[in-house]
């Protein structure tokens, strides 16, 4: 793996939050490929075998190519984990099969964005190694239909360097602010 994608890795990842990893992840990422019909990139591959199943620090978020319909003003985005050869909800098999019929052979899911929406990694043709990002809420029903997919980065290596420290501003409109206050609190 790219010693500088490493540092970068060491410096998002949530160390804290351990995941418990399968045995035999190398034939998991064969079951994937097979599954998919091609080779996920090398970097991707290296990925998952060290640092997929992790979660990401608070406040370490990215700058997409193209904003999606939910992405900020500040234009920051972010993560809340990777999914990974793992034990738990966040196992990538299982993701896999949950999404394939909605997505197709095309992209694959590697990472769960706010709100139920995915970060997707190309499979093939023109999508090959590019990261998007998927909005459920408009989802597509075929590789020909209108698509929902809005592009990250140009490769998983140039994704995972767009994560930076960002802290989003979240501003609050005090007109929209409803007080109910109880009638036994009132009455002192």
């Amino acid at each position: 793996m790219n010693k500088m994608i490493k540092q970068k890795l060491d410096e998002i990842i949530d160390r804290e939050m351990v995941v418990s990893k399968k045995e035999n992840a190398y034939k998991s990422i064969e079951t994937i490929e097979r599954l998919y019909g091609v080779d996920l990139p090398l970097d991707y591959k290296e990925f998952l075998l060290e640092f997929g199943g992790s979660f990401i620090k608070e406040n370490r978020m990215y700058q997409p190519i193209e904003a999606t319909p939910v992405t900020p003003e500040d234009g920051f985005d972010s993560i809340g984990g990777f999914y990974g050869i793992t034990n738990n909800a966040y196992n990538i098999e299982s993701i896999i099969q949950t999404y394939k019929a909605t997505l197709g052979n095309i992209v694959m899911p590697i990472a769960d964005a706010d709100g139920g929406d995915l970060i997707c990694i190309g499979l093939k043709d023109k999508y090959r190694d590019k990261i998007y990002y998927w909005y459920h809420e408009d989802e597509t029903s075929g590789e020909d239909e209108k698509e929902y997919y809005y592009l990250i980065a140009n490769s998983f290596e140039e994704f995972i360097s767009k994560f930076s420290f960002h802290e989003s501003k979240k501003s609050v409109n005090l007109n929209d602010i409803e007080l109910f206050l109880d009638d036994d609190l009132l009455k002192d």
